[in-house]
């Protein structure tokens, strides 16, 4: 061969190599030498340079875990100048490991013996990885069918055979040499009631190609027929044979429990069918008894409005008589005897107005209406409508506030009762101590706040054996013949049924040693003008004049938290003896420590400078002492305090001054005159004479011309004849009555033929709905009998703006 057929057909070879997308490498065994063709390199991604001829570089990027079988057939071709071939994984240029397959073979040379040794690789990685996934799968599926609680089968329609797993046949409970395998010989173990069944499901299913799912009963290897359920599909392979897979599950006991059901359901069925005959007999029943029953209620609540007004009608005729005469008696024994006489009426008054609550609330009919209010304000006016009575036992009445000040959210006509019901109570029970009443007010979730109102006294306590049922209606804490207090027992059933219509409630706590603490908690809105206190400053020395231990401890406590530092001092002696020594800058004189007679002018004279307060009840009366410590600059604070007014003592520093911005003027304790419009008169319409005749009187008491009517019509025509400045305008009346004339009045004004005026309802009725009626019928307010000259006063006040003589 000459040299120019070698070039072509090494040329040849080389295109044959580089077109191939297989790699070639050889080995010289005698020279131990290698070579790797170009497309080699390629395979793996490398450059041409960048993996070298050298059998050991290229060898090491072998897989460690195939390289033993690659050289145990390696030495094995060479040792036998045989062929071979292998699997492995080959490190790519990217680090990655790729399979490829490879063929080698051992040349030998002209002795016979090995010289060379050839090969190529083909890269087979996408093949490799795919039947390892399948393989994986198919384990994967193994595993799932060796776990799963049902047996699978397959065949192929029309052929003979039937493949079930090891589950299938441990189901049906034969050995695999044993069971059946022909459609013939399973149609022979069905149930015959299930035969036809089976054959018509399947047969469609297979025909339309769709899937199944049955329940039959197949009679197990031991005999018995046992109760199954098969799910499978048919499916067209390509070659038009139909393939049916299914699975197979023994469902016996479930099957049985089904049947039971079913059975005991039909039963129940059967049961219930006659037992809701007779609850329908019941409920009819019920019906009829619920009517009964709302109808005496109904009847009930008609009866106790009517008797309200029926006995409100002449009680606000002997209560407004005995203030008339009270203020022209004046025989001591006849103002004792008159006074007495008032306070029963009143007590008496009280009984009606906690049966209508209590009926309210009873009833469900308890209108909650929260807005803003100052429960601060509420409370105070609370306790100082008690304190006469805890005045004449010698108890004192104490207050503390912790926390927030400001307006809540909340029901102030509901807060106010609960206040004097519990306040009342413990009043009512409490002979000698104190009566405590302590609210806290501190933050909750979301910006609402926690309010505790406890109210604690020094009472006998209530035995362990009543405590339970304190809260029940017509209960009372000692319900002998041989008690002591009155009452209807109604206040803390009223109370602890507001309270928890507020969603809060009342707690009582009542120690061995005797004593109580009613405690309410709510949990309410802030209102507007609510916030935290200030952190306490330093303002100085307090001196507190107080007699009694008890009395001085609650108000120290106050002051303390207002930054001041307090001395307690048992007498004005002792107060003077003090002031040669140091001067405070607080000085507050207790009430108990004053009486008749009393000189302030050395107290005064002793500390200059000092701002000083007396303080004292609302039904306080030393005119005297009053007007000496008005000329002194000494203030009045009036108990209880409120956060605001005890904050604010101590701020004047310039004595001998009036103490205005502290001084708290307490109330009149008579209604006095006042000056009223030039020109006002007032239209009383009322039929009842005695209550006219009272009417009258305190009107003209209060220096008010006055004219009367006796119905509606009477009204509307004096309305007409001269129209009046104020009308006070009686609800029940013969003809026509006070709603009727109202509307009319309102009717008449938006026509231009009456000028309009308020119209004050009066009325014995005290229910919501009754005030509401009015405020709809157009009146502006509404005055409830009995009628009290100072509540009069009042509400004259309020529309026809007049200025009180004594402010």
């Amino acid at each position: 061969m000459t040299d120019e057929q070698l070039r072509a057909r090494l040329e040849r070879l080389e295109r044959v190599t580089s077109g191939s997308r297989d790699g070639y490498w050889e080995r010289d065994l005698r020279a131990d030498t290698s070579w790797y063709s170009p497309s080699f390199r390629e395979m793996f991604g490398f450059a041409p340079d960048a993996l070298p001829d050298d059998r050991r570089i290229v060898n090491a990027r072998m897989h460690p875990d195939d390289m033993p079988e690659f050289l145990a057939r390696y030495e094995q071709a060479i040792a036998t100048l045989g062929r071979f071939s292998y699997e492995l994984r080959y490190l790519d240029a990217q680090d990655q490991w790729r399979w490829v397959r490879g063929r080698g073979r051992v040349w030998a040379g002209d002795d016979g013996k090995p010289a060379f040794i050839t090969g190529a690789i083909s890269d087979v990685h996408a093949e490799k990885t795919a039947q390892q996934s399948l393989l994986a799968l198919t384990r994967r599926f193994e595993r799932a069918v060796d776990a799963s609680a049902e047996g699978l089968f397959e065949r192929v329609l029309g052929e003979p055979g039937l493949f079930m797993t090891d589950r299938y046949l441990e189901l049906i409970g034969d050995r695999r040499e044993d069971a059946p395998t022909e459609p013939e010989a399973l149609g022979r173990r069905l149930h015959p009631d299930d035969h036809e069944r089976f054959r018509q499901v399947v047969g469609d299913a297979m025909r339309a190609g769709r899937r199944w799912e049955l329940d039959y009963r197949f009679r197990h290897g031991n005999g018995e027929y046992r109760w199954y359920r098969q799910r499978g599909r048919a499916e067209r392979l390509p070659d038009g044979r139909t393939l049916i897979t299914g699975m197979l599950a023994d469902v016996h006991e479930q099957t049985l429990q089904r049947h039971e059901l079913e059975r005991t359901r039909t039963q129940l069925e059967a049961l219930v069918a006659e037992r809701t005959a007779r609850l329908e007999s019941a409920l009819q029943l019920a019906r009829e008894r619920q009517i009964e029953a709302e109808r005496a209620n109904a009847a009930k609540s008609r009866f106790v409005a009517h008797m309200s007004h029926e006995i409100r009608t002449p009680l606000n005729g002997v209560l407004g008589m005995l203030e008339l005469a009270q203020r022209v008696a004046t025989l001591p024994d006849q103002q004792r005897y008159l006074e007495t006489a008032r306070r029963s009426g009143e007590t008496l008054l009280q009984v009606i107005n906690a049966v209508l609550d209590f009926s309210r609330v009873e009833a469900g009919r308890a209108e909650l209406k929260p807005r803003p209010f100052d429960l601060v304000q509420a409370l105070i006016a609370t306790m100082r409508g008690v304190m006469p009575l805890t005045r004449e036992r010698g108890v004192l009445l104490m207050f503390d506030w912790i926390g927030r000040d400001g307006q809540l959210i909340g029901d102030e006509r509901a807060l106010r009762q609960i206040a004097t019901n519990l306040i009342g109570n413990a009043a009512k029970f409490t002979q000698r101590g104190y009566i405590g009443v302590v609210v806290e007010v501190t933050d909750a979730a979301n910006g609402w706040l926690d309010v505790s109102l406890s109210v604690e006294d020094t009472g006998p306590g209530i035995p362990p054996e009543r405590r339970a049922q304190v809260f029940d209606a017509f209960e009372q804490g000692d319900d002998s013949l041989a008690r002591e207090h009155g009452g209807t027992g109604l206040g803390l059933a009223i109370s602890r049924a507001l309270a928890l219509d507020m969603g809060g409630d009342i707690v009582l706590d009542s120690p061995p040693g005797g004593g109580a603490r009613f405690t309410l908690k709510l949990r309410m809105q802030p209102g507007p003008d609510n916030q935290a206190p200030p952190p306490p400053r330093l303002r100085g020395t307090a001196w507190l004049v107080a007699t009694t231990e008890g009395g001085g401890d609650w108000l120290s406590r106050r002051l303390r938290r207002l930054g001041w530092q307090v001395r307690l001092l048992p007498s004005l002696d002792q107060l003077l003896a003090a002031s040669r020594e140091q001067q405070p800058q607080l000085v507050l004189l207790s009430e108990l420590a004053l009486h008749a007679g009393l000189d302030l002018a050395p107290l005064r004279a002793a500390l200059p400078r000092v701002p000083m307060h007396l303080l004292i009840r609302p039904d306080w009366h030393e005119p005297a002492l009053e007007a000496q410590a008005r000329r002194l600059g000494i203030g009045q604070a009036v108990a209880p305090l409120a956060p605001s007014a005890l904050a604010a003592l101590g701020e004047e520093i310039d004595a001998p001054a009036p103490l205005s911005a502290v001084t708290v003027t307490r109330p009149a304790l008579a209604p006095v005159a006042s000056r009223w419009r030039v020109g006002s008169e007032v239209l009383l319409v009322e039929d009842n004479p005695v209550n006219q005749l009272i009417g009258q009187e305190f009107l003209r008491t209060l220096g008010l011309a006055v004219r009367t009517a006796t119905d509606g019509a009477q009204a509307i025509e004096a309305c007409l004849e001269r129209p009046p400045s104020l009308v006070l305008m009686d609800l029940q009346m013969p003809g026509m009555d006070g709603l009727e004339a109202t509307r009319r009045l309102r009717l008449l004004q938006q026509a231009g033929r009456w000028p309009g005026a308020p119209i004050i309802a009066l009325t014995a009725h005290a229910a919501a709905t009754d005030r509401n009626a009015c405020l709809a019928a157009g009146m502006d307010g509404v005055l409830t009998k009995p009628l009290a000259l100072e509540a009069l006063r009042q509400a004259l006040l309020q529309w026809l703006g007049a200025e009180d003589n004594d402010r």
